[in-house]
């Protein structure tokens, strides 16, 4: 449908006289009905049904993706459960930006398929994430520690962590939340950090992680983009 099209008839309406009270309420009624259709289009694109989250991916024109990706090497799904719902992520490896540097756009059941619920690609990495309950928002999600100085894998070699990050769920949007820097020679700091990471953690389930080579990608019958190119 057509919304310049209703939008210039609403132009149109407002520039009639009015010449009797019956004239401006149908006038304001009219305004009324082209408001709302306006408002039900918008969000109707805002919650598009999408069937296949890898296919939406990779048709979605991220620059950042071309200047950080380049070609495309790898694509990921990962699946992981979030207060009862298996929460999707797809992403790619950020190759100039670092050796384990991975964006994600994540996506929500809905009916008939999924929903967006990132609006950009979001840092996560998913190796040792924290799955479960997180008690400084009393709510579940994920849970993970950032270093500057090394890899994550190597995080246990430094006693400062650069950034502790929650992600959650609110409002049919996936939340990122920076806790801050954590310092393990701090006792209570470290506690912190043992709950999420340590040898003693409890978490909720784990994420289940499938890696799609380009070649598999195309045999699956999907659009390869050429981020190389910009396209």
């Amino acid at each position: 449908m057509d919304t310049n099209r209703f939008a210039g008839r609403a132009c149109l309406i407002s520039q009639i006289p009015f010449r009797n009270p019956r004239s401006a309420f149908r006038n304001s009624l009219w305004r009324l009905v082209l408001f709302i259709i306006g408002f039900a289009l918008s969000s109707a694109k805002a919650g598009q049904v999408i069937a296949d989250p890898i296919a939406d991916y990779l048709s979605m024109n991220v620059p950042d993706r071309v200047e950080n990706a380049g070609r495309l090497l790898v694509l990921k799904r990962v699946e992981v459960d979030i207060d009862g719902k298996p929460i999707v992520f797809v992403g790619t490896w950020y190759r100039k930006s670092g050796p384990n540097t991975w964006l994600w756009i994540a996506y929500a059941p809905a009916e008939g398929g999924y929903q967006r619920i990132t609006d950009s690609d979001v840092l996560i990495d998913f190796a040792g994430i924290y799955v479960g309950p997180i008690p400084a928002l009393h709510r579940n999600g994920l849970v993970q520690a950032y270093s500057l100085e090394l890899d994550n894998q190597d995080r246990d070699q430094s006693n400062m962590i650069s950034d502790l990050e929650y992600y959650f769920v609110d409002s049919g949007k996936l939340v990122q939340q920076g806790a801050g820097a954590l310092d393990r020679d701090d006792p209570d700091q470290k506690a912190t950090f043992d709950f999420f990471f340590g040898p003693k953690r409890t978490v909720s389930g784990s994420p289940k992680i499938i890696s799609y080579s380009v070649g598999e990608l195309a045999q699956r019958g999907y659009h390869l983009p050429s981020w190389a190119k910009g396209q």
